[in-house]
């Protein structure tokens, strides 16, 4: 499986699932009489879900190709498979048919939480990724991240806009402006504390000796 395909799976998870309603829609009814009601009311909605999966897919590239969207596509196919052999699998066919639809409706309960983390991560690759060089070019950021160059482009200058980057576009390289080196210098005053010392005279040899000694620094005297 290539690369592109690998980042295009939930888009291409998407159209699965919308062939596996239409089939549920159209054919469901009509082979199982049995389940007519079921497959009345069931395809359409996988429908509907999977026309959701291709908008979001569609105009949402950053969460669409996140590793999350990559694994709910991967449900979403197992399901959609399921629902198609329900169709065809007679008496027990319908049962089937609600268990592929069951992940389906699974991947949209989850799909609105993982679409707004997928999509932060891979703002917060891209910003990480350009603002860790002094100048970096839109494709370089690409091969690093794995991304198509319009998503990086669109997010890089976005986020310039937003502040979240410091620096500018300069044609297809983005420059950061790093920190001002700004110094700042601060006049310290050290104060210094004046000591008094006292002196005392020796009253026995004149000598004057700092008060607190209890003796003479001359004559050894008591003071």
């Amino acid at each position: 499986m290539s690369a592109n395909i690998v980042k295009k799976l939930f888009l291409i998870s998407s159209f699965i699932v919308i062939i596996a309603g239409a089939i549920m829609a159209f054919l469901g009814s009509t082979i199982n009489d049995e389940y007519e009601g079921m497959y009345f009311i069931m395809g359409p909605i996988i429908l509907v879900l999977g026309i959701l999966f291709l908008l979001t897919a569609l105009f949402s590239k950053e969460a669409a190709e996140s590793t999350q969207a990559r694994y709910l596509a991967i449900i979403m196919i197992f399901g959609s498979i399921i629902g198609i052999v329900g169709v065809f699998s007679g008496e027990i066919g319908g049962m089937i048919s609600l268990g592929g639809s069951i992940f389906v409706f699974l991947v949209f309960l989850l799909w609105p939480c993982f679409c707004l983390q997928g999509g932060k991560n891979i703002r917060s690759k891209i910003i990480g990724v350009a603002s860790a060089h002094d100048s970096i070019s839109i494709s370089e950021i690409c091969k690093i991240t794995g991304l198509d160059e319009p998503l990086v482009r669109d997010t890089i200058y976005d986020a310039i806009g937003r502040h979240q980057l410091s620096g500018k576009m300069t044609g297809d390289t983005f420059i950061r402006s790093g920190p001002s080196a700004t110094a700042y210098t601060s006049s310290s005053t050290t104060k210094e504390r004046e000591v008094v010392k006292v002196l005392v005279i020796c009253p026995y040899c004149g000598a004057k000796t700092e008060q607190g000694i209890g003796k003479c620094q001359n004559c050894q005297a008591d003071l």
